[in-house]
């Protein structure tokens, strides 16, 4: 079977996405709920709000890809969000409530 990975655009909610987010950099994740750091890029949830991570993105997609097909292997219920894509909409969604 010849498998990659490609971007697919639906429509998600995003508050959906927020509340089970986690966030992967260079040095360390976070979950996008609370805002807690330093959660190890394998944790299932979030050590201190108890959230389960559906969904997982990486600020630099580059430098995680080997992390992202391992993952992808290991918890197939996993959903990868672009961290660009995911950055334009909540920031669109704060301006939008600031000018009301």
């Amino acid at each position: 079977m010849n498998q990659h990975f490609m971007r697919i655009y639906r429509k998600m909610d995003i508050q959906d996405i927020k509340e089970h987010l986690l966030i992967c950099g260079d040095l360390s994740s976070n979950c996008e709920k609370c805002k807690a750091i330093n959660i190890k890029i394998d944790a299932v949830e979030c050590p201190e709000c108890h959230t389960q991570f559906r969904y997982i993105t990486f600020r630099n997609i580059r430098s995680h890809w080997p992390k992202l097909q391992k993952m992808s292997e290991e918890r197939p219920y996993l959903s990868f969000i672009d961290f660009d894509d995911y950055t334009r909409i909540t920031g669109a969604l704060k301006a939008r409530e600031f000018l009301k």
